[in-house]
């Protein structure tokens, strides 16, 4: 929403300063970055890296949740014969587990994110080099994603095709 507000008070402000300064022209172009990374070979690498960075975290979790199934059940299954300091030694122990697959869990989603940053900052890098370079070579006053910031765009030109053109896309 606040990338909204922006975008539109940034058209709008574009739109006044080119009634006030009608003698040079705004050229406004937009893009669709989600179309130039599907068809980035970095956003295919970087897809295949997610899915077994988060292939490798699901094991660990499904792993975690069996141990913790299976202390359950024995306690369960035990649990008339137990004396009641083995109950409650049985009872931390599957605290310890639960908290431990929380923790995981927690960290987990905290480390994806991360990765996902970390993948996708080399990529954005590129596109806004070859935006730049896009924007002077055509003499672009203002370049806009597309996605969810431009509302409007009659009198905006896609330059998508020139960016998967200056990036060697097909």
């Amino acid at each position: 929403m606040k990338k909204t507000i922006q975008a539109l008070t940034l058209v709008a402000v574009l739109l006044l300063c080119s009634n006030l300064y009608s003698q040079k022209s705004v050229k406004l172009g937009h893009f669709s970055s989600t179309d130039l990374i599907k068809k980035m070979p970095e956003g295919d690498s970087a897809q295949v890296t997610m899915k077994k960075y988060m292939a490798e975290l699901q094991t660990e979790a499904e792993t975690m949740q069996k141990e913790y199934d299976r202390l359950v059940g024995e306690y369960q299954a035990k649990e008339a014969q137990l004396s009641e300091v083995l109950k409650q030694s049985k009872q931390r122990e599957i605290q310890s587990v639960g908290q431990r697959f929380q923790e995981f869990q927690q960290s987990a989603q905290e480390d994806i994110q991360k990765k996902q940053g970390e993948l996708m900052t080399a990529i954005t890098d590129k596109i806004k080099v070859a935006v730049a370079e896009v924007a002077k070579e055509n003499k672009y006053t203002y370049i806009l994603e597309s996605t969810g910031i431009l509302w409007y765009a009659e009198d905006s030109e896609d330059i998508t095709p020139l960016l998967m053109k200056k990036l060697n896309l097909k």
